[in-house]
């Protein structure tokens, strides 16, 4: 299987929980830097596109005019039936693609908070031997509305679609961030943490900090949910 990543900011690690879980299951990955405008990939290069996050606002393309030809590649390969997961950026513009709405959050979103997952991700295949309230890290400002021919699965207090997959094809948004390792997020507190400004649902960066440093292990819900999207359309996929 090879995966494809779109990088919106540059990549400070070569590990991350995406990185972990491929090379264990022997998966390739590749990857575009759409900051550095390098060219996307041609559809048959790849089997799993996965859309990173990134600072930018979906709905602001004059300012940020790589946007236009990301969503036409997007587009295309949600079109070519191919494997998509959104993370955090990834799921607001894959939302988008399906026919919903970007917008600021009412409350930015920082840190380590709950995840609420609702009667329909407790029957889905993507939260299966995921516990039904799990501690997971965030760093939002922005939302989507569900799209038609969606489901959300899960929600946090502030921000009402942590989850969702498009009914009819193999596509995954995550507003969250599983992907982050502990040592991603105190990199980002160190490199980022003043603008992590003390509000209804940011503690700041000495709060998010300290907190991280109880937190055991990232590693485990990244595994859940990509072996479970590898799961229900990988295999269709190969066969």
């Amino acid at each position: 299987m090879r995966l494809h990543l779109l990088e919106h900011e540059p990549d400070y690690f070569t590990e991350t929980n995406i990185s972990i879980w491929a090379k264990k299951n022997d998966y390739t990955i590749t990857k575009t830097d759409v900051f550095n405008q390098e060219p996307f990939p041609h559809r048959d290069d790849f089997d799993w596109l996965m859309i990173m996050g990134g600072f930018q606002h979906i709905w602001q393309e004059g300012a940020n005019r790589k946007l236009i030809p990301e969503k036409k590649f997007l587009d295309d390969t949600l079109r070519s039936g191919k494997i998509v997961l959104g993370i955090c950026l990834g799921a607001q513009l894959l939302a988008e693609a399906f026919g919903g709405r970007a917008f600021a959050n009412g409350h930015p979103e920082i840190g380590w908070h709950e995840v609420y997952v609702n009667p329909e991700g407790k029957n889905s295949f993507l939260f299966k031997d995921v516990p039904d309230r799990f501690l997971t890290f965030h760093w939002h400002f922005d939302h989507f509305s569900l799209p038609a021919g969606c489901t959300c699965l899960a929600s946090s207090e502030p921000t009402v679609n942590q989850a969702f997959i498009h009914n009819e094809s193999a596509a995954v948004g995550l507003q969250f961030h599983p992907e982050y390792t502990c040592r991603m997020v105190k990199f980002s507190g160190g490199q980022y943490g003043h603008e992590w400004v003390p509000g209804p649902f940011v503690i700041g960066k000495a709060g998010v900090l300290e907190q991280t440093e109880q937190i055991p292990d990232t590693y485990w819900l990244m595994e859940k949910l990509l072996d479970n999207m590898d799961r229900k359309f990988a295999g269709p996929l190969v066969a």
